[in-house]
C-alpha cells in the first residue's frame, strides 16, 4: 500500500502541476496563456511548486521552463493515478 503523501496545494498550484505532469515541461509564457493567469502570479505559484520540492526551474534569458521533479512525479501519480500510463499486454 502507497504511503500517504503529505503536501498540500493551492489550487493554482493543483492546475500548474497537473498541467506540468501531463506535458512533461512548459514555460513560464505558456502556462500564462493556457490557465489565463497573469505571468506573475504563474512565477510566484512555480516558486512555491519548486519550494516544495515538486518542480525544477530552469531559467533562461527570455523565460523559465519547468519540469516535473521525481517528487513531483510521484506526488502527481499519488493524486491524479489516470495520468500513469500503463503499458502492458
Amino acid at each position: 500500500m502507497k504511503e500517504r503523501m503529505n503536501v498540500t496545494l493551492s489550487t493554482n498550484e493543483a492546475l500548474i502541476l497537473q498541467q506540468i505532469s501531463e506535458t512533461g515541461e512548459e514555460d513560464v509564457m505558456s502556462l500564462s496563456s493556457m490557465l489565463g493567469l497573469r505571468r506573475q502570479q504563474v512565477m510566484r505559484t512555480l516558486e512555491r511548486l519548486r519550494r516544495k520540492g515538486l518542480i525544477s526551474i530552469q531559467r533562461t534569458a527570455s523565460d523559465w521552463w519547468v519540469h516535473v521533479s521525481s517528487k513531483g512525479k510521484e506526488f502527481s501519480q499519488y493524486v491524479w493515478p489516470e495520468t500513469l500510463v500503463v503499458y502492458g499486454v
